[in-house]
């Protein structure tokens, strides 16, 4: 069994060699891993094993163990679907992540510094681009541009839908 200091989740250091620098939001580099789905099953066999009473994560609730679970099932249908996540197309692969993320989130009690990944087109082309901000940092953008258009309005510059 690992030591319970290393295994702040195998699982999310051994998946994906994520293309995303710190400063770019902004994945155009597929991503990359050599992870299959027996190297998966072992890794969520020890986050298992750390969520018993006696392991890392045993004083997780419930309903947070639940969503762990589920997540990792959702992430083990992946990996026996395909075999590994170079075989995975962006949209498994952000479902990939998102799954990930979110059971790092669970057992860290970290939320706000999850990463969400998104699939979005860019504007005047067809293509989709891998967007993956923070939980926070999602929020952040969305008050930001709730704030802008309030002031809009308050200047008279954004007129409102009739009916909204």
């Amino acid at each position: 069994m690992m030591s319970r200091s290393i295994l702040p989740l195998m699982l999310l250091a051994g998946c994906f060699a994520f293309s995303l620098s710190a400063s770019a939001r902004v994945a155009d580099q597929p991503w990359q891993s050599t992870v299959d789905a027996a190297a998966f099953a072992q890794q969520a066999k020890q986050v298992r094993e750390e969520m018993q009473t006696q392991g890392r994560y045993g004083d997780i609730g419930s309903a947070d163990r639940s969503e762990v679970e589920a997540n990792l099932d959702k992430m083990q249908k992946l990996f026996d679907e395909r075999g590994s996540v170079s075989k995975m197309n962006n949209a498994e692969q952000v479902d990939l992540a998102n799954a990930q993320e979110k059971i790092n989130a669970l057992l860290t009690s970290n939320d706000g510094d999850r990463k969400i990944c998104t699939l979005e087109q860019r504007s005047g082309t067809h293509f989709k681009t891998k967007i993956c901000m923070t939980a926070r940092e999602r929020a952040e953008v969305t008050r930001g541009s709730q704030e802008a258009y309030r002031k809009e309005l308050m200047k008279g510059g954004a007129t409102q839908a009739v009916g909204n």
